[in-house]
């Protein structure tokens, strides 16, 4: 059997890629206590994690709640990383929350294992999406693809089994997903390419791939692949697999917001491990990791104070890792030809956000929560004026959170983001003036650039913005690098390209003992759960290392 579906690469290849591929499969949050108990007494295992990011967050306090003695240090002020808030006046911004999976359906598992089930409400939203192309403004109804499909069907009619089969790729890979799968079975592994044919069959597929085997027209290539800026690649490079499953998660289960705002998952997810007898040190820059024959000892922190520790899990960037790691550590032929890999991977796409605090209340006046608007049918075409930053030609979103719940601002009041993805190159010449406190040109050019996005949000979404305006706050990339450290201000870690995605992506165990990965830059990859899900893998390799050392 193996034979047959090796298709050309070694048996030891095929396993390892089987392997990889059911990496997010693996993930049960509930076998967590099982894992610990037979650990026994935790209290000389003690755990740094560097990074309170939603995966360090996840990580520290599955690890807490199970006895483990952790210690999570964050740089900034606040926890969450892009699961934050910052006001401005009245009004309390969401730094990137948008949509996410419900509390009470993808996130259950991992929120009651971490112990906040509880302290956690979302809200779904009144719609999926809702997309603007030059010639449709279209509404994609919550947890009913069958409904998106007729809508698609009656405007591509020529298009019908095309559209109909994609969809259904997309259910199939998402239904394969979902099934129950022991990673430690021989068997199971050996026997993926037959009982999850559709995942085996995109491995090596890009989005663009699939939907050239079945749709043709330019129109709606582009309505189907318009969730492609969540994911932060156009149809082109994008893995077909990360695509459709998520997208399908989407579409199956709904969208969902975090009530009130993102911080207060963040905030719960700190409460938890301090409750159960963790640290948070917040303000607090880890500056490198010690390492004692070959394995890791500890942290060092920027003030030169020094924590101990069995186990390091790192939720700042994979670069930033192997920095604070050091050349010292580099000891195998193994941890040099990870380096290697690494290198060959480049950082997802940033962004560029206007936020907007509004003197009256657009709420039900203004179709949509989620709004899609494109600037054309091309995405390629959208992705290439995303890297160059440029407003007037890039695909452009839309939040109009109070849609999200009735009382989201205060009264008399809105809250929307207008954003776009945006490359870094076009912020590299202000890098060096920025940081050093020099920010004129800087400043000027964000200010350009938010116009624009303003004056297209006012022309295709909301008449008369410009006029509300109160509050105005611009992010930009490097905005995005000095409060994350994220290389080149990623905010989805690295690209999911094939290269990295699905049975390629990087796996949160490095080749470097005692050391973990907790964030989007490793396995499953960017989003809210899949960081949250990143937390608790990190925490079962760690028990599943230690289980195998007793």
């Amino acid at each position: 059997m193996v034979s047959e579906l090796e298709r050309g690469i070694s048996r030891k290849d095929f396993l390892k890629l089987v392997a990889a591929s059911t990496a997010a499969l693996a993930i049960d949050p509930r076998q967590l206590d099982a894992m610990a108990a037979e650990l026994g007494s935790k209290q000389l295992l003690p755990v740094i994690v560097i990074g309170g990011g939603l995966g360090g967050l996840s990580a520290a306090a599955h690890l807490a709640r199970r006895g483990f003695p952790v210690t999570l240090v964050e740089q900034h002020i606040k926890p969450g990383g892009y699961a934050t808030t910052f006001q401005r006046g009245p009004f309390d911004f969401d730094v990137s929350l948008h949509q996410t999976a419900s509390a009470q359906g993808g996130l259950r598992a991992t929120l009651e294992s971490a112990g906040i089930l509880d302290k956690v409400e979302t809200v779904e939203t009144p719609e999926l999406c809702r997309i603007i192309t030059l010639d449709h403004d279209l509404s994609w109804p919550q947890r009913d693809p069958e409904a998106i499909v007729e809508q698609l069907v009656q405007l591509f009619p020529g298009e019908e089994d095309g559209i109909r089969d994609f969809f259904g790729v997309m259910a199939g890979i998402l239904e394969e997903g979902l099934r129950e799968f022991d990673p430690d079975s021989w068997w199971n592994r050996v026997t993926f390419p037959l009982t999850h044919r559709k995942m085996w069959g995109v491995r090596n597929k890009t989005l663009a791939d699939v939907l050239d085997e079945h749709v043709q027209d330019a129109r709606a290539r582009s309505i189907l692949s318009a969730f492609w800026h969540y994911y932060g690649l156009p149809p082109s490079r994008l893995s077909a697999f990360y695509y459709c499953i998520a997208t399908a998660g989407y579409l199956r289960f709904g969208g969902h917001y975090i009530r009130d705002r993102s911080q207060d998952l963040s905030n719960a997810l700190m409460e938890a491990i301090e409750s159960a007898g963790g640290t948070v040190m917040l303000g607090t820059k880890a500056s490198s990791i010690t390492t004692e024959d070959g394995a890791v000892s500890g942290v060092t922190l920027s003030d030169g104070r020094q924590l101990e520790a069995q186990a390091v899990i790192s939720n700042a960037s994979v670069p930033a890792t192997m920095e604070m790691l050091g050349a010292g550590a580099i000891r195998t032929d193994e941890q040099r030809e990870y380096l290697e890999r690494l290198a060959s991977y480049r950082p997802s796409l940033s962004n560029f956000g206007v936020w907007l605090g509004l003197n009256r209340e657009i709420r039900g006046a203004v179709a949509g929560y989620e709004i899609f608007v494109q600037s054309g049918y091309d995405p390629e075409k959208a992705y290439e004026a995303c890297l160059a930053c440029d407003p007037a030609e890039s695909d452009i979103g839309v939040t109009v959170y109070d849609n999200a719940f009735e009382g989201y601002s205060r009264p008399g009041t809105s809250t929307i983001a207008v954003l776009m993805l945006s490359g870094y190159e076009p912020w590299r010449k202000y890098e060096a003036d920025y940081f050093a406190g020099r920010k004129d040109a800087y400043n000027a050019e964000k200010e350009r650039i938010a116009a624009t996005l303003i004056r297209r949000a006012e022309e295709r979404v909301i008449p008369g913005l410009s006029s509300m305006i109160e509050v105005i706050e611009i992010g930009t990339p490097l905005t995005n690098l000095r409060y994350t450290g994220n290389p080149e201000g990623a905010i989805y870690g690295y690209e999911q390209s094939l290269a990295n995605a699905f049975m390629t992506r990087l796996t949160n165990t490095p080749p470097f003992e005692g050391l973990y990965f907790a964030s989007a830059w490793t396995n499953p990859g960017g989003g809210y759960q899949p960081c949250l899900q990143s937390g608790v893998t990190a925490a079962q390799s760690l028990m599943r290392d230690r289980e195998v050392e007793a």
